[in-house]
């Protein structure tokens, strides 16, 4: 019966249809919660690794390396393996990742297992999506966008508050015990309902060594030097500079290369997918999007802990639980999209929402509330994630729906360049913090001085608080006392000076959509 159900097929069999829809549900949310996992613990891990952060770049820059070669590969692999062989092989792949880095034990042995499970899952979101093209069209597929993005909300949400959970009741490494439950659940599903035969010789993409090697080699030292720029640009400008020149000069001629020499069955259709103007405006929301979503992954928990001083579990449970907004936006946008597609009112609630999320964290003060402003502002932050990735996700490529080849190609640069625009977020956002921090705290520390009588009240004030030791020591302790207070403000000032800057870009963002006549 095994041997029945699993048979070689081209398409799925109408009988596997759930198992079809588990095995999307699941690679969604193995993609996202890996993702959502190790972005939010870096923090921790740093410390449970004995790392810093500059030695940490160096892991989110080779997986993201790892990620970016390996989308530009799977439909390569997926027509010399098949399906359900591709999805086997990466989540095997995966599944040994997270082998190493559960039983490791050294910042050597995560950054080989993290690698290891960026070469499996890196191609898991592209895949899911074209995995939905396999069913017939019919109210089926639709069934399976919803199964995609429920996956991705699900999943997004999830993460933080596992995280949160995990290191204050087990080990870090149960994070990748985690992983390998789900991953061994998928490779259950898609080995009883995947197709499996490859596709047929002159019908296979070509790839040649040399671009492969630059796509490689540009990708990696562009994000780098971005995560690298993150902690040295200001002492090392000039290496980081000629850093980036290289990597963009590698990217350059492999993009170029891959247009001028244009065949019948390139590795990415890259000339093909950027002679359509609604793939190019889609791909340049998507890109906007995920630069936002980087920077503000990085800064959101920055910003609770060091500037408000709420604990790292508070942080992770309340982020879970404003991401849940997500899901309810999946469900609102799924229920509104298909009576009116028309594209420019989504576009415009979501950034909307953006501003509202803008608006609300840049009037942060050391007394915010986390129910009554945080978790309502992490909701309207959830919702511009939903309807603008959403809206974009369903205009841009309806013109290359026809065409699998042509659509899984969209796919995979879609979220390559996701892969860059997470990193740079990221990186921008972290020399933003340093630059800001510093300005603000320079200035606070001014007013630290004998002749302010404010400062001068205010120690007398704290030393009284510590009156059962000497006036020496309670002096002391007074002057750590308020130097510790300088830090926080500037870096909540900071954060205050990004969320302004956020809903400037919204403003922008929704004055850019509302003039335009083509998204309807």
């Amino acid at each position: 019966m095994i041997q029945r159900i699993s048979q070689h097929k081209y398409v799925p069999a109408p009988s596997h249809n759930f198992l079809m829809l588990a095995t999307i549900f699941l690679l969604m949310l193995l993609n996202f919660l890996q993702t959502g996992m190790i972005a939010f613990a870096a923090a921790p891990l740093m410390g449970e690794l004995g790392v810093s952060p500059q030695e940490y770049s160096l892991t989110t820059a080779a997986y993201a390396c790892v990620a970016v070669v390996t989308i530009s590969k799977q439909r390569w692999l997926i027509e010399r393996m098949g399906w359900k062989y591709y999805i086997l092989a990466s989540l095997f792949i995966f599944f040994i990742g997270c082998l190493i880095c559960f039983y490791g034990n050294n910042f050597t042995v995560f950054l080989i297992g993290h690698v290891v499970m960026g070469f499996g899952g890196a191609a898991f979101m592209a895949g899911a999506r074209v995995i939905i093209t396999l069913f017939p069209p019919s109210p089926l597929r639709l069934t399976g966008i919803k199964t995609y993005a429920y996956g991705l909300t699900i999943s997004s949400a999830l993460a933080p508050f596992l995280v949160a959970n995990l290191f204050l009741d087990a080990s870090w490494q149960y994070l990748f015990a985690i992983l390998m439950v789900f991953t061994v659940l998928a490779a259950i599903t898609a080995a009883f309902c995947l197709p499996g035969i490859p596709t047929k010789k002159e019908l296979r993409s070509q790839s040649h060594p040399y671009l492969v090697m630059a796509l490689t080699a540009g990708s990696f030292l562009i994000l780098y030097a971005l995560r690298y720029g993150s902690y040295e640009f200001y002492s090392n400008t000039v290496l980081v500079s000629v850093i980036l020149l290289l990597g963009l000069t590698s990217i350059y001629y492999f993009i170029r290369s891959t247009i001028r020499h244009h065949h019948a069955r390139p590795l990415l259709s890259i000339k093909q997918l950027f002679e359509s103007k609604i793939y190019r405006s889609g791909v340049l929301v998507f890109f906007t999007c995920y630069l936002i979503m980087g920077s503000n992954n990085y800064l959101l928990p920055q910003i609770l802990q060091k500037g408000l001083g709420f604990s790292w579990s508070t942080v992770g449970n309340w982020y879970a639980l404003g991401l849940v907004s997500a899901i309810l936006g999946v469900w609102v946008h799924m229920k509104v999209f298909p009576k009116r597609p028309n594209g420019k009112k989504f576009f415009m609630f979501g950034f909307f929402c953006l501003g509202c999320y803008g608006y609300i964290m840049s009037h942060l003060t050391p007394s915010s509330n986390m129910q009554t402003q945080i978790l309502p502002a992490i909701a309207f932050f959830g919702f511009f994630t939903v309807f603008l990735q959403g809206t974009a996700a369903a205009k841009s490529f309806k013109e290359l729906e026809h065409d699998e080849t042509a659509f899984s190609h969209a796919q995979q640069l879609k979220n390559m360049i996701s892969q860059i625009g997470m990193s740079m977020g990221t990186a921008f956002a972290s020399i933003g913090l340093q630059w800001r921090t510093t300005i603000h705290y320079n200035a606070l520390n001014e007013h630290v001085a004998a002749n302010n009588p404010i400062y001068q009240s205010t120690l007398h004030q704290v030393a009284n608080a510590y009156g059962q030791v000497s006036q020496v020591v309670a002096n002391k302790m007074a002057f750590a006392w308020i130097a510790q207070h300088v830090k926080q403000n500037a870096v909540l000032l900071a954060g205050i000076d990004y969320y302004s800057l956020l809903f400037i870009v919204a403003i922008i963002g929704f004055i850019i959509m509302a003039l335009q006549s083509r998204l309807n």
